[in-house]
Parts: C-alpha cells; sequence; structure tokens
C-alpha cells in the first residue's frame, strides 16, 4: 500500500470515527429532549386533575350561598360545568401532545378516562344540585349537608381522580428513572468513545509511523555508506510504497555504481594497451551512466519530499483528532450548560403564550409589563446558548497555522468557560490576564494549550473541596518582547521521577481508560511550533505550575513602546 493510500485510509477513518461521535451525542439529545417533553406533560395531566379536584368545595360553598338568597342554582353548575371542560380542554391538548411526541404512543384509554370522569362530574353536579334545590329557599345548607355532598363527590369522583393521579405519579417517576438512566449512560459514552477514538487514531498512525521511521533510516545509513565509497549495500526494505521504490532505486543505484567503478578499474589497467579514443569511449560511458544514476536519484528525492509533506499534513490531522477528543470530554457538561438556559426560555415563553392565549382584549399595562420581562429573560437565555455554542465552534474548527496577535485574556477566558464542567466541583478557576500586549500565535491552538491544562489541573484536584482549592492563572511581561503565563493549581502534584516525562507521547500517570498521554505532548508541540517555550515546576502535596512564554506581537510591541 502506498503512503498517499495510507493517509487517505488514516483521514477516512478519522472522519468516520467523528461521525460515530457525532451520531452518538445527537442520538443522546434527541432522547433527553423526549423524555423532558413526556415529563412536562405528565406533570401538566397531574396539575389539571389536581384542579378538578379542587373544584368541589367551591362549587358546595357557592350552591349553599346561592340556596340561601333564594337565587339559581342552574347558574353555579353551568359555572362549574364550564371549569370542567377548561380543565378537560387542557388535559385533551397535553394528551394530543403526548401522542405526537412519543412515537408509537397511544392515548385512547386516557381519553376514557377523561370522558368517564366527565360523566362522573357531571352527574354527581346535577345530583348535588338537585339536592341542595329540595331544601327550601332561604334556609341555610348545614355543613352535615354538605360533607354529605362532598362524602358522595369523594365517592364518585374524588376515588377515580385520586387513581389517575396515582397512575401519572408512577409514569412520572419512571420517566424520571429513564432519563436520569439514559444521561449517565451518555456521560459514559462520552468518556469512552473519545478514548476508544483517539486511541485507535493512535494505533494507525504508529502503524504509518515506524515502518516509515526505519525506511528512512536505512535509506539515511545506505546513503552515507555511498557517500564513503562503499557500494556493496542492500538496504533492509521490502515495503511495496514509494519509500521501497526508492530504496530499490538504491540498490540499483549502488549496484551499478560498483559496476561502473569496477569497469573504470578495469580501464585503468587497460589503459597503457588500449587507444586513446577506447579510453575516451569507456569515460563518456561512464559520465551517461552517472548523469543517468544522478537524474534517478534526483527523482527518488522529489518523490521523498512529497511523502514528507504528507507526513506533516498526517501530524496536523493528529493536532486535530485531539482537539475533537477534548470537545468529547466536554460534551456531557456542555449539554447540561445549554439544557439549563433553554429550560427557562421555555418556561417564559410558556407563560407568554399563555397569557396572550388567555386574554380577550388589550393587555394591560401591568400585563404587559410582565410579558416584556418573561421575553427579556428569554432573550439572554438564547444568548447564553448562542455564547456556549460559539465557544466550542471555536475549538472544533480546523485551523491553518497562520500567526497574528492574539489576545491572551480572550483566549483564556473561552478556554475556561469550555472547562468550567470540569473545574467547578474541585476548585475556583482565577485569572488575570489583562493589560498585557497581544503575542503572536494561533487562537485556536493557543486554546488547545489553555484547555488541555485546565483539565489536567482539575483532574489533580479531588472533588468536593472546592473553597480550599484553586487553578489560578496569570499572565505578565518578563521580558521587552516575551510574554509569561503561569497555569498553577493547588493539587496533588508531580512525583520528581516523572517530572522530566511529563512532555513525552504516550506518558502518563492516570488510570487506563482516563488519558492516553498525549496532551501535554501536543502541547509543547504546538508552543514550540508558535516560537515558545513551555516549562513546568511541580511539588508534591502542594501543586503544579506550568510557565508558558510567548514571543510579543509586532503591532503590541510597538504600541507598548509608544
Amino acid at each position: 500500500m502506498t503512503i498517499r493510500a495510507k493517509v487517505f485510509l488514516f483521514a477516512l477513518m478519522a472522519i468516520v470515527l467523528m461521525c460515530l461521535m457525532g451520531a452518538n451525542l445527537y442520538l443522546g439529545v434527541h432522547h433527553g429532549r423526549i423524555s423532558r417533553q413526556q415529563m412536562m406533560v405528565t406533570q401538566e395531566q397531574l396539575d389539571s386533575y389536581g384542579r378538578l379536584h379542587a373544584l368541589a368545595w367551591p362549587y358546595l360553598n357557592e350552591l349553599a350561598q346561592v340556596q340561601q338568597i333564594s337565587g339559581d342554582t342552574s347558574l353555579v353548575r353551568r359555572k362549574l360545568m364550564q371549569q370542567v371542560e377548561l380543565e378537560l380542554e387542557r388535559l385533551e391538548d397535553s394528551l394530543s401532545r403526548e401522542e405526537r411526541w412519543v412515537p408509537g404512543r397511544t392515548v385512547d384509554h386516557e381519553r376514557e378516562e377523561r370522558e368517564e370522569l366527565w360523566a362522573a362530574l357531571r352527574d354527581w353536579a346535577e345530583w348535588t344540585e338537585a339536592r341542595v334545590s329540595a331544601i327550601p329557599p332561604g334556609t341555610a345548607v348545614g355543613s352535615t349537608v354538605e360533607w354529605v355532598l362532598y362524602a358522595e363527590f369523594e365517592q364518585q369522583v374524588g376515588r377515580r381522580i385520586s387513581e389517575i393521579q396515582s397512575a401519572e405519579r408512577a409514569e412520572l417517576a419512571e420517566l424520571q428513572r429513564r432519563w436520569d438512566l439514559t444521561t449517565e449512560l451518555g456521560q459514559l459514552l462520552a468518556m469512552v468513545v473519545p478514548g476508544i477514538c483517539v486511541v485507535l487514531v493512535l494505533v494507525f498512525a504508529f502503524a504509518i509511523l515506524s515502518p516509515m521511521r526505519r525506511s528512512l533510516q536505512g535509506l539515511a545509513s545506505a546513503a552515507e555508506r555511498i557517500g564513503r565509497g562503499d557500494f556493496d549495500i542492500r538496504t533492509p526494505s521490502s515495503a511495496r510504497d514509494e519509500l521501497g521504490s526508492l530504496a530499490r532505486a538504491f540498490d540499483r543505484m549502488a549496484g551499478e555504481l560498483r559496476d561502473s567503478l569496477e569497469e573504470k578499474q578495469r580501464l585503468m589497467r587497460a589503459e597503457a594497451e588500449a587507444s586513446e579514443r577506447e579510453a575516451r569511449r569507456y569515460h563518456a560511458l561512464l559520465e551517461e551512466t552517472v548523469r543517468t544514476r544522478t537524474a534517478e536519484l534526483a527523482e527518488a528525492n522529489t518523490r521523498l519530499r512529497d511523502s514528507l509533506q504528507q507526513l506533516q499534513e498526517a501530524q496536523e490531522q493528529l493536532l486535530f483528532a485531539d482537539r475533537l477528543a477534548s470537545m468529547g470530554r466536554l460534551a456531557a457538561g456542555v449539554g447540561h450548560e445549554i439544557n439549563n438556559p433553554l429550560a427557562f426560555i421555555l418556561s417564559n415563553l410558556r407563560f407568554v403564550h399563555g397569557a396572550l392565549t388567555e386574554l380577550m382584549g388589550a393587555p394591560s399595562e401591568e400585563d404587559r409589563l410582565e410579558m416584556l420581562s418573561a421575553l427579556s429573560e428569554a432573550r439572554e437565555g438564547a444568548e447564553r446558548v448562542r455564547l456556549i455554542v460559539q465557544d466550542l465552534k471555536t475549538l472544533s474548527r480546523p485551523d491553518d497555522v497562520a500567526l497574528g496577535p492574539v489576545d491572551i485574556a480572550a483566549v483564556v477566558r473561552g478556554s475556561a468557560k469550555m472547562a468550567r464542567h470540569e473545574v467547578r466541583d474541585r476548585a475556583r478557576l482565577v485569572e488575570a490576564c489583562d493589560k498585557v500586549p497581544a503575542v503572536l500565535a494561533n487562537a485556536p491552538r493557543l486554546g488547545q494549550v489553555f484547555l488541555n491544562l485546565f483539565i489536567n489541573a482539575a483532574h489533580a484536584i479531588p472533588p468536593g473541596r472546592v473553597e480550599e482549592n484553586e487553578i489560578r492563572v496569570v499572565a505578565r511581561l518578563s521580558a521587552p518582547n516575551r510574554v509569561t503565563v503561569e497555569v498553577g493549581d493547588t493539587g496533588c502534584g508531580i512525583p520528581p521521577e516523572h517530572l522530566r516525562r511529563v512532555f513525552d507521547p504516550f506518558f502518563t500517570t492516570k488510570p487506563v481508560g482516563v488519558g492516553t498521554g498525549l496532551g501535554l505532548s501536543v502541547c509543547h508541540r504546538i508552543i514550540t511550533a508558535l516560537g515558545g517555550e513551555i516549562r513546568v515546576e511541580s511539588e508534591v502535596g502542594r501543586g503544579t505550575r506550568f510557565f508558558i512564554t510567548l514571543p510579543v506581537a509586532e503591532d503590541s510591541s510597538e504600541q507598548s513602546a509608544a
């Protein structure tokens, strides 16, 4: 398989893994939304049944008052039935939404219960009105009669409402249990799937880079031996890619140079016996052979440069894959951050919808102010969702290597917001990065470095003692044209025997499945590529500090000098 095919296969695998992660996240959010809608509908039904149950006593009291003043009790009964019809319409609306939202859900049984409840309430209301009307006008209805009528309500209607409420509460508890189970499963997949994807990507990259490195070392050794005049070489590469073709070209060139050298030696031995013209012919033949082999070597070098360029592109994709793995670790927390503002957005919109539905004419000034306040809060919630999604897009966007002025404080704030769900249960995050000039860097890659450092610092601190621990980020001008950013924590620290290896690829002290050992290695590679340096200081039991030094952008240095 050629190097180009291997690189294309590597890119295809990375795309497939990203698609699988996206599908997993989409399905989790979809199931969570359906469960939340079911819970809302069930709670609305519980509230409606509770209001129906609470209509009995006001109806009895109003009947007694109307009977005492010799009024028309049928008006009271019709008013009750209007209230009952309103609540039943709300129940029908919630049942219709539940049937529409939940695939395969049928609510025929609930509709039958609603019709039976309507009939029972109507019969009880008519019977109660008849009993009260039988009392002589102007006579007060005694409390004993009211208790008898209310007991009849509990027998005919209240017990049935209580049974329906018990069933709805059981269904609500089951929905909450399923929602919690789905959330826990989504969190588990959000931690496990990115780790598996990163491991697969790294294994595949190692499978490509390791044979390529051995082939390049063999070719370099063969070139050195040819340069010293040793043509009895045999490159150990048997691959069927461009490097294998180059190795075989080296072997052919060495053999032909050896043959040419032997021919030249024979020519020199026979020079005294051969004519001058024969000698020139042999020399011309040798020069032609050398020119031909030199052209072949130049062509092989061109193919080698192309292969090295493809290797650099694979390394860029590895950096992007590490960034996507960081996004996978943040997915569950970001989903929770988005869910909170969405909850009160929906609540305020539902309030405005209900107010406009019940409004029969122009709203009063108080109603208008309440609706404007609710819409303003909903707009603030939507703005919070937009900022969260914008931060995610900044982290997940593939970036080029272009450098420019970057605001350290803005990058630190963006990374801190994305790592907030990892940090908030462990420590306080303190930022002091203002009043420093802009640095010459790449904002997305620099944000990836700070995000990795924040997550590592959070993992070094046990959860539960937020006020006792902190993660502090301080930026200062350490030299005329250099800015140093210090990221320190009060975690467990790094042992001295591990301190010199923290930037080595695949080295990690975390348990299996928690880390891959690439985070700090990627940070070191990014900072070095930006023209800066990163170093670490740590003491076991007292915490760790990372120092990142970057050059100041030219525009910022000129403004500071002015």
